[in-house]
């Protein structure tokens, strides 16, 4: 964290636990409706999986590695985790519930402080460097929502130097942001709609898919599959190409699911399902690219031209046992 506060001057200050609040403005409540209050957030905060383990380790330790960064009023803009542990601590502590440790122990805190003439866009591009590109990541959702409100300020090219990430990943998650508010905005009533990012992430990340995400009223109608959850699976969209392309698969898919869909497809296409059939196709186009100056060098080489014979061999042998098989299921 120390070389991502290198851009910008920070005071060493000595604060009492009390005073520090917790930031209303934190992206992890960004999907939320409302502004939580203090007691709201740290119960969230308190329930999320990776804050019983900082709990125990700052207990272990009996001090914070690493101090949380405030703004000059005490809001904690860098550390709302690591300050719900130390209030749950100082709690147990003045209990008598810690053995070993003084009630006093956790009273004061060790912080950094922004001075307050440090400009907002270097406060959130300090954030964004540890929670989006940094150890500590955000959810997908949350680091999207930071590049698209960065985005107002900065292009693409200087976020993607600034946070050392690529310009076309920084986009990608700008446009599922995007997408994802008319997700909220269509289903208003889905409660858990940000966790739907990962969806629309494969969605964008796969190739030949193209052309379907250019039409908005496409990537609608995909909302409507994530919404009507037509996707067992992540890796179910990573099929989504073929089915698109085939009117009679999509025309199942819809109507009757993914299954059915994938059933017509490999009736069509055997490679879906088989991997050696993958690997004959693979042969195949090696064969339809085959470059033909190298016959050239296999009318002259007979080791090359026997290698052609035996490739026919096979394929003439598979094609027997093929109809042999037919011959006696008659």
């Amino acid at each position: 964290m120390d070389e991502e506060l290198a851009q910008f001057k920070t005071d060493n200050v000595m604060v009492p636990l009390e005073k520090l609040k917790l930031d209303p403005e934190n992206v992890r409540f960004v999907h939320l409706e409302r502004k939580l209050s203090d007691k709201e957030m740290e119960k969230i905060i308190w329930e999320e999986k990776d804050t019983g383990k900082l709990h125990d380790s700052i207990l272990d330790a009996k001090v914070l590695y690493e101090s949380p960064v405030i703004t000059s009023n005490n809001v904690v803009i860098e550390g709302n985790r690591r300050v719900v542990c130390l209030r749950h601590l100082q709690k147990d502590a003045k209990a008598g519930l810690l053995s070993g440790i003084e009630k006093n122990h956790f009273d004061t805190i060790a912080c950094k402080q922004i001075p307050s003439d440090t400009p907002p866009l270097d406060v959130d591009l300090f954030v964004a460097s540890i929670h989006i590109k940094g150890k500590k990541k955000w959810p997908p959702y949350n680091r999207a929502k930071q590049l698209a409100v960065l985005n107002e300020s900065l292009s693409y090219d200087h976020l993607a130097k600034r946070l050392g990430m690529g310009k076309v990943t920084i986009i990608r998650m700008v446009n599922i942001y995007e997408q994802m508010l008319k997700y909220h905005k269509r289903y208003e009533y889905d409660e858990d709609w940000h966790d739907k990012f990962s969806y629309f992430d494969e969605l964008y990340k796969k190739r030949g898919l193209d052309e379907f995400r250019a039409r908005q009223s496409n990537v609608d109608k995909f909302a409507d599959w994530v919404h009507e959850k037509k996707f067992d699976d992540l890796r179910d969209i990573r099929l989504l190409d073929r089915i698109v392309k085939d009117e009679d698969a999509l025309r199942a898919f819809e109507i009757r699911g993914l299954k059915a869909a994938l059933k017509l497809l490999e009736e069509k296409d055997p490679t879906i399902k088989s991997r050696e059939y993958r690997q004959i196709s693979k042969t195949i186009s090696l064969l339809a690219d085959f470059p033909r100056k190298e016959l050239i060098h296999t009318m002259r080489e007979p080791a090359k031209r026997k290698m052609l014979e035996r490739l026919k061999e096979e394929i003439d042998s598979l094609l027997q046992d093929v109809k042999s098989l037919e011959r006696k299921d008659d």
